[in-house]
């Protein structure tokens, strides 16, 4: 089955924030009319300072990135550690890399697990080999990557590879990122004030192009 063979899926859209005070977390906690509020908290010089119990029963994500991964500060492992066991304690969904939880026997079950490839072409065997390890625990294994030849033929294996998988490029065209998402991708990330990866776009509009798609799709008998 090729890419305009696949059935059109509605994925969850994501609006996404960076987190540097208390006050962009009550903005962004604001929002009622996405699927997840994504609050990246490595915008913070010191991300524990927040008080979590503020987002218990809420749809949020909470990330603290990588610096290697396109984060936008650097963290000591321990800040993230002792993050994510808040997070864990408190029943929050959290982003945690794979290569975090390899390195520091971090706990993910029921976690969006990822792997954000930036300048690096990765081997597809080796890539599908992590998504078959984690996919049973994890809520969602999130692969990102930088185009790189054939690109999108890896991502649409990726795709295939479960029903709880997120693959999407990135520094592309954003409507190509919305055509991932339509084939299976379950998340897909728009921004709330400005952009925290290339190619975002503002989580409204991203919401109006995927509604008018799905409507044409239904019209079309393309979507179940």
């Amino acid at each position: 089955m090729n890419m305009f063979q696949k059935k059109i899926h509605r994925p969850f859209i994501v609006a996404s924030k960076p987190i540097i005070n208390i006050d962009d977390l009550y903005s962004a906690l604001s929002i009622d009319d996405v699927d997840f509020i994504e609050l990246r908290v490595d915008y913070m010089d010191k991300p524990l300072e927040i008080n979590y119990e503020l987002l218990k029963n809420r749809k949020v994500i909470v990330t603290l990135r990588e610096f290697s991964e396109g984060g936008a500060k650097p963290h000591n492992p321990d800040t993230k550690i002792k993050l994510i066991k808040t997070l864990r304690n408190l029943g929050i969904l959290y982003d945690v890399e794979i290569s975090f939880i390899e390195k520091f026997g971090i706990e993910y079950d029921n976690a969006i697990v990822s792997i954000h490839y930036i300048g690096i072409q990765p081997n597809i065997n080796e890539v599908l080999e992590k998504i078959i390890r984690y996919k049973d625990k994890a809520f969602i294994v999130k692969i990102v990557v930088e185009p790189f030849p054939r690109y999108k033929t890896f991502l649409m294996q990726i795709l295939e590879s479960g029903n709880n998988i997120a693959a999407f490029p990135m520094s592309v065209d954003p409507l190509e990122r919305i055509a991932f998402a339509l084939l299976g991708s379950k998340l897909i990330y728009g921004y709330i004030d400005k952009p925290t990866a290339k190619g975002q776009i503002h989580y409204k509009q991203l919401k109006e192009l995927i509604d008018l798609l799905l409507n044409r799709a239904v019209q079309s008998h393309i979507i179940f």
